[in-house]
């Protein structure tokens, strides 16, 4: 998985981060789950041209009844496109091609 970042930020491959993603992450941070500097990853986010923040829109809510997890967060990523995730529910689900 760090060769697929790494590869990112040397600009040989670009990742979609969907933007419930970021939200889930703010979460985390604020829940005292996770330590980051969520502002410093928004800001680093935000002149990357390869880490690419992908919005909930129409597309990804018409794949929404397709996509069968409980948590809505979840289905949102799971919708929006190919995963790197360690999160064994969605792996195992087998509904979304994961690459980690």
């Amino acid at each position: 998985m760090d060769s697929i970042f790494r590869s990112a930020e040397r600009g040989e491959a670009t990742i979609y981060i969907p933007t419930v993603t970021l939200a889930e992450c703010l979460y985390l941070v604020e829940d005292g789950e996770i330590e980051m500097d969520f502002e410093e990853l928004l800001a680093r986010l935000e002149v990357s041209r390869n880490f690419i923040s992908v919005s909930f829109n129409f597309r990804v809510l018409r794949l929404l009844p397709e996509v069968k997890l409980k948590d809505l967060h979840d289905r949102i990523i799971v919708a929006t496109a190919k995963l790197i995730t360690k999160d064994r529910s969605i792996r195992d689900s087998g509904i979304v091609e994961t690459i980690w």
